[in-house]
């Protein structure tokens, strides 16, 4: 509420009988500001007004409009719903006392009341209003301090190097960043290199290192340089660099400049798959490397994969956010069905989002736990 922060909590006290008012008044007027309204109307309009109170002591029984609309008017609205509202009322039944909570209450305290236990309700109230906004207010904070960190990555990561030449793709992050990343360019003299990698987890913690992996990659494409020191080196700064619960399983792809050969390095990550100018399956590629900074060294110049490329290729990677999709009997959508999707004639535009819709399907829900990545590289058109 704006005025929480006041040196004196003020209190509106709603009771149709003046006396009733004189005598909470007299209770709580040394500790707080105290402001009468006779009537449910005028206590909704103090309620609403530029300065509303900390806290409501409102009665029941009142004609006009009874204790339990105005609770439920100012629940309906935005500017009075967070204020603690506490009922002072005759009615002493379980039934009217379960209901006033129910409503949406704080508390609930019957005549004849005790001026000792109305004192200490208050203050326990408003000491509990008070905390419940500090926290709100610090969780912006913290939101606001998000949203800008995730932003900073977003644009880390937006890389003016970027190449899609011979590629379609889908990311599809849980949330706003993500832990999924492809990077792919041409180096000067003619080389493709793609790299897909799923780092641990999702969003803002797994996102951080892709700055990171990025300038490693491009810099080494951009020098001509040797795709298995890129490896290396990939590995190594992540090793060196990030907390042993950051590692990534990634697939890094070659394609030499006259694309008749691919060369390929799984570290854990699903099956890579090559289907033939039929779309029937090629090669089907398992991991054969550790994921990307667990170990100080990786074997690189063992764990490639060669092919020999010919005309309608294509390659097909995905990270485990699609093949490990499970519907409610806890059964995965599998490598399997992948392979069966592109054996299928998918539309020619935009067969990623197909198959983003099989996973939902699949699923029962869009919302999927980890993020989703599908790319498809044209070997040899």
């Amino acid at each position: 509420m704006s005025n929480i922060e006041h040196q004196q909590p003020s209190i509106l006290i709603v009771d149709d009988t003046p006396e009733n008012i004189d005598v909470l008044k007299g209770v709580l007027k040394d500790l707080y500001i105290v402001r009468p309204a006779p009537s449910g109307p005028v206590a909704l309009k103090i309620a609403n007004s530029a300065q509303p109170p900390n806290l409501i002591l409102l009665d029941i029984m009142m004609p006009e409009m009874d204790g339990f609309e105005v609770m439920r008017r100012l629940q309906l609205s935005p500017q009075t719903q967070g204020i603690p509202v506490i009922f002072i009322t005759a009615l002493a039944d379980l039934d009217n006392e379960i209901r006033g909570l129910e409503a949406g209450a704080v508390d609930y305290i019957t005549k004849p009341f005790n001026p000792l236990a109305v004192r200490r309700r208050v203050a326990t109230h408003l000491a509990l209003s008070e905390a419940r906004y500090t926290l709100e207010r610090r969780n912006k904070d913290l939101m606001d301090e998000r949203r800008l960190v995730e932003d900073i990555i977003i644009r880390m990561r937006t890389s003016r190097f970027f190449d899609d030449r011979y590629l379609r793709y889908l990311i599809t992050p849980v949330e706003r960043t993500n832990g999924d990343i492809l990077l792919a360019k041409f180096t000067p003299d003619g080389r493709q290199w793609v790299l897909v990698g799923d780092f641990t987890g999702h969003g803002l913690s797994a996102a951080v290192a892709a700055p990171l992996i990025s300038q490693v990659f491009y810099g080494h494409a951009a020098a001509d340089g040797n795709i298995e020191a890129a490896i290396a080196a990939i590995n190594g700064v992540m090793y060196e660099q990030l907390p042993t619960e950051i590692f990534m399983a990634g697939v890094v792809i070659e394609v030499s400049a006259d694309r008749s050969l691919c060369r390929l390095w799984n570290g854990a990550m699903p099956e890579v798959v090559v289907l033939d100018a039929r779309r029937m399956q090629k090669k089907l590629f398992s991991s054969g490397l550790a994921p990307f900074g667990i170990l100080p060294k990786l074997d690189v110049l063992d764990g490639a994969e060669v092919i020999d490329i010919a005309p309608g290729d294509s390659l097909y990677v995905f990270s485990d956010g699609a093949t490990e999709v499970s519907n409610a009997a806890g059964e995965l959508f599998g490598i399997e069905r992948v392979q069966r999707f592109l054996a299928e004639e998918t539309p020619a535009t935009d067969p990623f989002a197909e198959l983003v819709r099989r996973l939902a399907e699949f699923h029962a829900s869009a919302a999927f736990s980890d993020d989703v990545t599908a790319v498809e590289l044209h070997l040899r058109p």
